[in-house]
């Protein structure tokens, strides 16, 4: 599973400037990554959304987060000129962060959409208050909502695997969207 998820980000570095780049460490394996995803929405994102921003969190709580104006790495993530980039030092180059005000995204490559997808939403239903929305058919999303802070807090997570209707990547994407509802 390392192998392949090595060979994912030399095939990606040699795609184009908007596709993931290589992950920095190379012990780095899908359920490493797939951790880290699962973290940086539960112990960043949720607070984050409620409270101050990421920035704003603990050291604690922001764990290994790093802001980056890295061009690539915004691009990767999607970022709009408004928004802050972070890297998830844990799954540097596979996972990343972007912020404004009462949205937080968090974004995965590689490890299996529908585990990574399961893996948090159970994470955060074992988590005071947050219950289950939503779950469409093939298990590849769930939108999960909790009070936080006074505040109702909304995680939608989106995964598409290879080969799926509207996938372009040959390798699986996961993407946890938290906002504050209004």
């Amino acid at each position: 599973m390392r192998i392949a998820f090595l060979a994912m980000g030399a095939v990606l570095a040699g795609a184009p400037a908007s596709a993931q780049r290589d992950a920095v460490s190379s012990a780095l394996s899908p359920e490493a990554a797939a951790d880290a995803f699962r973290r940086a929405v539960v112990d960043a994102c949720v607070p984050a959304v409620t409270g101050s921003g990421v920035s704003g969190l603990s050291a604690a709580q922001r764990g290994s987060l790093q802001p980056t104006n890295d061009a690539e790495t915004r691009k990767q993530a999607g970022a709009a000129p408004d928004e802050t980039v972070w890297d998830v030092m844990d799954g540097r180059g596979v996972v990343t962060v972007r912020e404004k005000a009462g949205r937080c995204v968090v974004s995965v490559y590689g490890p299996s959409a529908g585990a990574t997808v399961q893996n948090v939403a159970q994470a955060l239903t074992g988590a005071p208050g947050f219950q289950r929305l939503a779950t469409p058919a093939n298990g590849l999303g769930q939108t999960l909502q909790a009070a936080s802070n006074g505040r109702s807090v909304t995680v939608q997570l989106a995964g598409s695997d290879p080969g799926m209707a509207g996938h372009q990547s040959r390798f699986s994407v996961v993407t946890a969207t938290v906002f504050v509802a209004q």
